[in-house]
């Protein structure tokens, strides 16, 4: 019978280097390891989780599965067989019935799957967030460049080099202003549409990428300014919703896919899932589009036919090959969904709430934190449901040094990391995975990040026990209490801002 090596080392293998372990610790660039970690308490999956024991054993079923199958067909035939079963399962614990004509890409992760479909539709201009509220490879996949020095499928690639012949013009658009303030909705609108205007108006295309929601929380831009976008321009304005963070409801991700928006997940966020699980919704409309497109050669780096329903061109254009890492990865964030999707919504709201109040009030009265402040969730252009996704999820926040009675010292993003990382190190107490540090301002100008907590599904499920609930809440207070603690150690700042 045929190995395909253990669960742990599969699990870190069909990606790039953010998921190779170090050899000495074993974790890769965000932490994590490959194994379960139950040692650190995971506050962090804005950014990235160690796979849970749960998903842990569901992708070794699924190895000794696949194993099993390879007696009696290729690892090109089981990988498609199996992702399929992926695919399926996906969209129906997202709500998409088998007569919806919603179809799934996978892919290895959120940026891959914003380059694949950049070269799929290959058009002038694309809109997208600041890039500090998103994936820093993201930029450069939209523009049509290889985003990393290696890549999915093939390894080493040339840095920023070009996919293909097309390059596409870029515009990120600024989410806050120069003191970290969230624009408003007016601001948002203003700034969307002196940039689509001028390609519009010419009769040119523009994929605009709706943020839902960004490393720090915001939706971006506001959805009624988008829809004002596409209503004015419905046969030039693509939009794909960036929901890689998955903190959306079945009935907004039904409503996105309603209005003929593309919509792109991930199961290593808000699913706690293992890192590097990516997939794309396509709507009825945008699949019979694209289901005749090739990709370019080039695309091979980050995708096998395997990942696309077949009766996708691109598929033919792709190798039979397998990717049984990407696989095992997207089966543990499966068992995580499976849980989530079979909790009550009023159980949701009222963890989420508990643990904003608990949170909030600990940051607002603590000298070492300061909220970085985010509007209302707003989807009410979207649809007029009451869903728990209207709770805050992420809470991001700003570190000070107290140096005299009412007087203390902004860290600068240099000194907010080398916290970051020391919160996660072994102590007398125990070890904290925060969400990584998010650029976010400039004070006097020296740049700042801003850390953020953050509610995991996989905390929401856990949370169906009172006493879990409020000793995940305690958790989070003590995170906040051992930030304290090492800020209170450093020595004297330089370059900081003093409040």
């Amino acid at each position: 019978m045929r190995q395909l090596g253990s669960c742990a080392a599969l699990l870190v293998s069909g990606g790039d280097s953010r998921i190779t372990p170090d050899p000495v610790t074993g974790r890769n660039k965000y932490g994590c390891l490959a194994t379960p970690d139950t040692g650190v308490i995971a506050l962090g999956s804005s950014t990235a989780s160690s796979i849970s024991e749960k998903g842990f054993r569901a992708a070794e079923a699924l190895r000794l599965s696949c194993e099993q199958q390879l007696a009696t067909a290729s690892e090109a035939e089981v990988y498609r067989r199996q992702m399929d079963l992926v695919r399926g399962e996906l969209l129906s614990l997202c709500g998409c019935a088998p007569d919806s004509g919603v179809e799934a890409v996978i892919a290895a992760s959120g940026t891959d799957m914003h380059l694949l479909i950049a070269q799929l539709l290959q058009l002038p201009l694309t809109l997208m967030i600041d890039q500090a509220e998103t994936g820093s490879g993201l930029a450069a996949a939209l523009r049509g460049q290889h985003f990393s020095k290696d890549s999915t499928c093939l390894g080493g690639i040339p840095d920023t080099a070009s996919i293909s012949n097309w390059q596409g013009a870029l515009q990120m658009l600024a989410a806050r202003d120069e003191t970290g303030q969230a624009l408003t909705a007016g601001q948002m609108r203003e700034s969307l549409f002196a940039a689509a205007e001028p390609v519009l108006a010419a009769g040119g295309q523009i994929l605009c990428i709706l943020t839902d929601v960004s490393k720090t929380g915001l939706i971006f831009p506001d959805i009624a300014s988008l829809k004002a976008l596409q209503q004015q321009w419905p046969q030039q304005v693509h939009v794909l919703v960036d929901a890689c963070q998955f903190r959306i409801a079945q009935c907004s991700l039904q409503a996105y896919l309603r209005h003929g928006f593309m919509v792109a997940l991930t199961g290593s966020k808000f699913l706690a899932g293992p890192t590097f699980s990516g997939a794309l919704l396509l709507p009825a409309s945008v699949a019979a589009i694209l289901r005749s497109r090739s990709l370019p050669p080039g695309a091979q780096a980050y995708s096998v036919a395997g990942d696309w329903p077949a009766s996708f061109a691109a598929a033919q254009s792709l190798p039979q090959q397998a990717n049984f890492g990407l696989l095992l990865r997207w089966e543990a964030a499966l068992a995580e969904l499976r849980d989530f999707v079979r909790l009550d919504e009023q159980h949701i709201r009222d963890f989420l709430s508990d643990f904003k109040q608990a949170v909030l009030a600990r940051l607002s009265s603590e000298p070492h934190f300061s909220v970085l402040p985010n509007p209302a969730l707003d989807r009410s252009a979207l649809h007029d449901s009451d869903s728990w996704d209207a709770e805050q999820s992420i809470f991001p926040f700003l570190l000070y040094r107290p140096i005299s009675a009412g007087n203390r010292q902004l860290l600068n993003r240099e000194q907010t990391m080398q916290i970051y990382l020391a919160l996660q190190q072994p102590s007398a107490s125990h070890r904290y995975q925060l969400g990584q540090p998010v650029l976010c301002e400039l004070r006097d100008g020296i740049a700042v990040s801003a850390l953020r907590l953050c509610v995991s599904a996989a905390m929401l499920s856990a949370a169906r026990q009172k006493p879990v609930a409020q000793q995940l809440i305690d958790d989070a207070l003590a995170a906040l209490d051992q930030l304290a603690v090492l800020i209170s150690a450093m020595q004297q700042p330089p370059n900081t801002s003093r409040l």
